[in-house]
């Protein structure tokens, strides 16, 4: 999966970079559809190489996350206009039968290929959507009709929460130059430098505080 801009300058006093800004639209949904919480192993490189301003967040990157079943990267760069399948940006998943691209405007799979009684087929059906709904107003249709019934609504926030926590983790991982090992189920890190620990977290500045 993959973002590619030119417009954005990010800092991390202010903002989460690519990964926290962008990443988790897509991080959510890969979560979302491999039905997983979060990743155990982190690491990411990246750094400045196009950019010539005081922004401190990396212009070129790339994440490698790994789940009990899969591997997951995320990558983005601002120095090149050449993405996925001439998409701006997107997700891909490689299985063993076929290859899915989706992104907001909808999804296409290429299926793989293998031999049958001397013939080449699909191992899957192709098929491709074009357009979709309008994702944003069912999702706030949703939220009206949750706030109307109580229900859970259909992007809760924990899955915000694991989303983000992905993304953010990528960061610490990023800026602390460590490959990290993540307990899901528990929220913290097993393996990380006290560096990397502290990343977790921000400082406060006085009189502001976090209480929970």
């Amino acid at each position: 999966m993959g973002d590619r801009w030119s417009t954005f300058r990010y800092f991390y006093d202010y903002a989460n970079g690519w990964p926290g800004d962008w990443g988790v639209h897509r991080l959510d949904i890969v979560q979302w559809a491999l039905r997983v919480d979060g990743p155990h192993t982190i690491t990411a490189s990246g750094r400045k190489f196009y950019l010539k301003d005081n922004s401190d967040t990396p212009d070129t990157l790339q994440i490698t996350l790994e789940y009990p079943d899969f591997v997951a990267t995320y990558e983005n760069r601002l120095c090149n206009e050449s993405a996925m399948d001439n998409h701006g940006y997107g997700i891909e998943i490689h299985g063993t039968d076929g290859t899915m691209f989706v992104d907001r405007e909808g999804f296409q799979v290429f299926p793989e290929g293998t031999e049958v009684e001397g013939k080449r087929v699909a191992k899957t059906a192709e098929m491709k959507m074009e357009r979709v709904d309008d994702g944003l107003a069912n999702h706030v249709a949703n939220m009206l009709e949750c706030m109307r019934t109580r229900k859970l609504p259909q992007s809760d926030i924990e899955f915000g929460h694991r989303s983000t926590s992905t993304c953010l983790l990528a960061n610490v991982a990023l800026r602390s130059k460590e490959r990290l090992e993540w307990d899901v189920a528990s929220q913290r890190l097993t393996k990380g430098s006290p560096a990397a620990q502290k990343l977790l977290s921000r400082e406060y500045r006085a009189p502001w505080k976090l209480g929970v």
